[in-house]
């Protein structure tokens, strides 16, 4: 049985239950951050529109509360590399989506104090000689981007950002029902169906309700839908555990990239590990309990965190991760029809990019008179991200005379 640490402690809220109403202007399927934020935007263009949400479990339930609350603004990493954002420059949609995030973080921060949205550094770290030479040369595209980052002996860190992700998920809720939408939750939604004038929503307790539009924003758990057109993904699952709380500052976000990637903070003097994608399990809805994976954990806490190995785990909780095969998010319409909006595939660095989904979905939504030319652009890179094997060169042959002179310095 697993426990969400940061569930514990947060002031009873009651769920908003009941049967949906039968007609919307627009539905948005899941009250994870993409689904809360592209929500308070639609209402933010179109105040006094019918916004419904509906979410299976509570608003959260998933990834949007189980991560480990670090928020990295490089939200697409492949645009580190030359050429592979299609027609625009990575460079420039990079410093463009790093200033959004950065910007909705400090607006976050003034709105939801709850979220505890703090400002922070986030330190990417080389476990051996070779990552960390692998850290240097991504160090020098970042920068490229005109993104400072500090370095040292072992990678570098640069500004990011850390939250509460359940109070903060609670939170934007409020502010949802708050600014005129609707929120459901336990309730589930079964199918999509789309016809010239608008959507039908099915749900699985045999109820219908009807929209104009219909995003879908439901992650992992998208595959539990019928769709005009489900779009590409698979599943993936982070585990996590916490530990014992000591008299001990709290320290920045880390993240340890690698075979059995790690990320670590500490929040209220507890130590917050956590893995992502560990080989050789089996994705599906009840993966965030497996002992097995949490067993894995354990061993990826001892080898990068030796001084704690051993120790008591007071919450331990898992969350699938959906992701696309560029992984990158998925944000477009259905091929078979406009009434229906994806905003699905955020994984790894979804945090950031769902807090900031509203702007590069809302024209395809409310029409092209919404649009954010900022956030259609990056939409746009993000739909044609490819990894550019010319830049992947170009990168290893700077790679290796950063690597030869660790190595001459340091050994494996």
């Amino acid at each position: 049985m697993t426990s969400v640490y940061w569930r514990d402690g947060l002031p009873e809220r009651v769920p908003t239950t009941g049967p949906p109403p039968r007609s919307a202007d627009v539905v948005v399927i899941g009250a994870g951050f993409a689904g809360l934020s592209i929500a308070l935007d639609l209402l933010e263009q179109r105040p006094g529109s019918r916004v419904v949400v509906l979410e299976a479990r509570h608003a959260g339930f998933g990834a949007s509360g189980r991560n480990a609350g670090g928020v990295l603004p490089l939200g697409v990493l492949p645009w580190l590399l030359p050429r592979s954002a299609g027609a625009h420059d990575p460079r420039e949609m990079q410093r463009l989506l790093y200033d959004r995030i950065n910007a909705r973080m400090r607006r976050l921060r003034d709105s939801h104090p709850e979220g505890e949205v703090t400002r922070t550094r986030m330190r990417l770290i080389g476990g051996s000689a070779l990552l960390a030479a692998g850290l240097d040369v991504v160090a020098d595209a970042v920068t490229a981007s005109g993104i400072e980052v500090e370095r040292d002996a072992t990678g570098f860190s640069l500004e990011s950002w850390t939250i509460q992700p359940a109070a903060l998920a609670g939170s934007l809720a409020a502010g949802l029902i708050s600014a005129g939408g609707t929120l459901v939750e336990n309730v589930a939604a079964d199918s999509v169906d789309a016809a010239d004038d608008g959507v039908t929503v099915r749900l699985r307790s045999g109820g219908v309700l009807r929209a104009d539009r219909a995003v879908i924003c439901s992650g992992a758990y998208t595959g539990a839908l019928s769709l005009p057109d489900p779009p590409p993904g698979r599943v993936i699952h982070t585990y996590m555990r916490a530990g014992a709380p000591e008299a001990v500052e709290d320290e920045p976000f880390s993240t340890a990239p690698g075979l059995g990637m790690a990320y670590w903070r500490r929040h209220r003097g507890r130590l917050l590990f956590g893995g992502l994608d560990l080989g050789g399990l089996t994705p599906g809805a009840e993966a965030d309990a497996l002992p097995k994976a949490h067993r894995k954990v354990d061993r990826l806490l001892a080898r990068r965190l030796p001084a704690e190995a051993g120790t008591t785990a007071t919450h331990r909780w898992g969350g699938p991760l959906h992701v696309t095969p560029a992984e990158v998010p998925h944000l477009a319409r259905s091929a078979v029809t406009d009434r229906v909006v994806y905003a699905v595939g955020f994984a790894g660095s979804g945090v950031a990019l769902t807090l900031t989904a509203g702007p590069l979905v809302r024209d395809l939504v409310l029409g092209p008179e919404t649009a954010d030319p900022g956030g259609v652009a990056l939409r746009e890179s993000m739909a044609s991200t490819t990894i550019p094997w010319r830049g992947v060169l170009s990168a290893l042959r700077r790679g290796p005379s950063k690597l030869a002179r660790r190595l001459l310095h340091e050994g494996f």
